[in-house]
């Protein structure tokens, strides 16, 4: 160990970084309480590896690099997965009585002692530096391990006829199904590792899908499917049934669809999950769509909304009447802003009742109705009933025909709020739409207050972003997209955030700029994610909303009565300062949240 030494110090000897960035480093020392490290780190001098390569010189403690061991099954079984990325330490070899520890802060005694107690007596712990990287893909990759060592281990287990596994689960099983052992059958813990799987990785929806010769599940994480197991057809039909046992669907009824939900625990975490079959010709499918069950996690404020667009948002919130419609293609969010939404609103002194197909977000407080169409209780027979029940605010899952669109109109005609969606590409799009369901054209004007349309691009993984310079046909694309915004300068903008947001502090990422301006003053700056084991390779890692919001001012309203084509409405709403969904999503691709190509990917719905 060489105490006198600082990190700044070692990384110059080490040729890692120029011996000027001394000067800069004590420069940012005397205008903040930052340690060395951290400003290090905040300007972006050196990548991860290095530093704690150089932590690891200075106080002589070796450095493992994670990513280029092959560490022994038994090694990292000795202690769970969810254990050690408390820990962020990983135990990489176990000789005897002689166990290797790589951890990302081998100072913190605490959590030394912690692993002291996971070993027999006597053990011995020999402690290593690694990095976040290394850690966080051994630790990712053990999850997917465990799915694949779990149902392997399942498959093997299945020594039986197809038709005696599904005599299992019949009518009289499931009568017993609390005497019986079912953790332990194997397609349960088929079943089971698929569901942890599809948690962990964050997925929103499951597909299992019987094919021609194999049994496929998929996962769909922000947005995108990917194709992750691979099961012998003959299981097929126990997992289907497993999966109804699950969700108390009848299992003897496989011709037509059925819908049923579930809740699972695992860890502190609680998920709602949706289950929908759908039989075709070689089975049932069985999609799984996972609802995060913490409405902490779900509010307005993290949909992507801000600035004018949420302010005329919560505008319309505010009042006691009118319609407020959230428009977007399946999967665009929008059954999310409406719950944000809803629990924004959610107050003991009002009576809000919801009309849904299906209920995925359940708000407490709120009373929230599953339409039934095979009972006759569709939207706008739900709708008549609401009406008799005292209600301020009225969610209307979506208005898909003239009767619900004329019912939703007299509900806020007689002092009612009423939220709802719409299927249309555009926020000005949805006037013609109801125009063309029947609706008079001053009964529209009169009771519309704003309608929301928005997308959900995927957002750039914050552990791998990157900046870059815009190609010269990017940046025209961009400049000619946003020049209608008032008072704004796209140039000046990008300068700003390349000048003086190089650290994203709020998300705790550093993006590098380049060293070089290769196109002079008016360079505009992009990001992407080079790929890492956090996000899967892909770049990306969660997703954000881009939104456009038209309020419906008394001049658009006019024009709605002389019933103008779209175009214009939306022309006028631009003039008045609307930002269009395509400049906020190239807006949020300056600022790094997502990708130019991710923008144009879901605008083009």
């Amino acid at each position: 160990m060489n105490p006198t030494r600082s990190i700044l110090q070692q990384l110059v000897t080490q040729g890692v970084i120029p011996a000027d960035s001394v000067n800069k480093v004590e420069v940012e020392r005397t205008k903040t309480s930052e340690t060395e490290e951290q400003i290090i780190r905040r300007l972006g001098l050196v990548d991860e590896k290095a530093l704690i390569k150089a932590k690891s010189d200075i106080f002589n403690i070796p450095y493992v690099d994670l990513t280029a061991l092959e560490i022994p099954e038994q090694s990292l079984s000795e202690i769970n997965v969810e254990s050690l990325r408390k820990y962020n330490a990983v135990p990489f070899s176990h000789v005897e009585n002689v166990v290797k520890v790589a951890m990302l802060d081998p100072f913190d005694v605490q959590v030394i002692q912690a692993l002291e107690t996971k070993y027999p007596a006597g053990t011995k712990l020999e402690i290593y530096f690694a990095d976040a990287n290394g850690v966080n893909a051994v630790l990712d990759r053990r999850v997917g391990d465990h799915m694949s060592t779990e149902v392997t281990d399942a498959l093997e287990d299945v020594q039986v006829p197809v038709a005696d596994l599904t005599e299992q689960v019949g009518d009289e099983y499931v009568g017993n199904m609390e005497g019986m052992d079912l953790k332990s059958a194997p397609v349960a813990r088929i079943v089971n590792s698929i569901l942890q799987y599809g948690v962990k990785t964050g997925s929103s929806d499951i597909h299992i899908e019987p094919l021609e010769n194999r049994l496929r599940v998929r996962f769909r994480v922000n947005g995108m499917m990917t194709e992750r197991l691979s099961l012998p057809k003959h299981l097929a039909s126990s997992v289907v049934s497993r999966l109804k046992i699950l969700a108390r669907l009848k299992i003897d009824e496989k011709r037509v669809p059925l819908d049923g939900r579930l809740q699972l625990k695992i860890g502190d975490k609680k998920i709602d999950v949706r289950v929908s079959t759908l039989p075709n010709i070689y089975g049932e499918k069985v999609v799984m769509r996972l609802l995060e069950n913490d409405l902490e996690h779900i509010s307005l404020d993290t949909t992507g909304l801000r600035g004018a667009a949420y302010k005329h948002l919560l505008d319309a919130m505010s009042v006691t009447n009118g319609i407020i419609l959230v428009t977007g293609p399946t999967g665009s969010g929008k059954t999310r802003t409406l719950a944000g939404a809803l629990i924004r609103l959610n107050d003991p002194k009002v009576n809000i009742i919801t009309l849904e197909d299906p209920v995925e977000i359940r708000v407490p407080g709120v009373t929230q109705v599953q339409v039934k169409a095979e009972v006759g209780l569709t939207f706008a027979a739900g709708l008549r009933s609401i009406l008799r029940q005292d209600p301020d605010i009225v969610l209307v899952g979506e208005i898909r025909d003239q009767e619900t669109a004329q019912l939703a109109v007299q509900a806020s005609l007689t002092g009612h709020l009423v939220l709802s969606t719409l299927h249309t590409n555009s926020s000005s799009a949805a006037i013609p739409r109801l125009l063309d369901m029947g609706i008079e054209s001053y009964l529209l004007a009169s009771t519309l207050r704003c309608i929301v349309a928005q997308r959900l691009p995927r957002r750039v993984c914050k552990y791998c972003a990157e900046s870059y310079p815009a190609a010269p046909e990017v940046m025209k694309n961009i400049k000619e997209a946003l020049a209608s915004v008032k008072n704004f300068d796209v140039v000046n903008y990008a300068k700003k955030l390349a000048e003086a947001a190089k650290t994203r502090e709020a998300e705790g990422v550093v993006l590098k700029m380049p060293d070089k301006d290769p196109s002079g003053m008016d360079q505009i700056y992009l990001y992407r994610g080079k790929g890492c084991d956090r996000c899967g390779g892909s770049g990306y890692k969660g997703r954000t909303g881009i939104f456009e919001v038209l309020t419906v001012t008394e001049k658009i309203g006019r024009m709605m009565m002389e019933d103008v084509m779209a175009t214009d409405v939306e022309k006028t709403a631009i003039e008045d300062g609307m930002i269009t969904m395509i400049q906020d999503g190239y807006l949020k691709a300056i600022e790094g949240i997502t990708t130019i190509e991710e923008v144009l990917r879901v605008s083009k719905d």
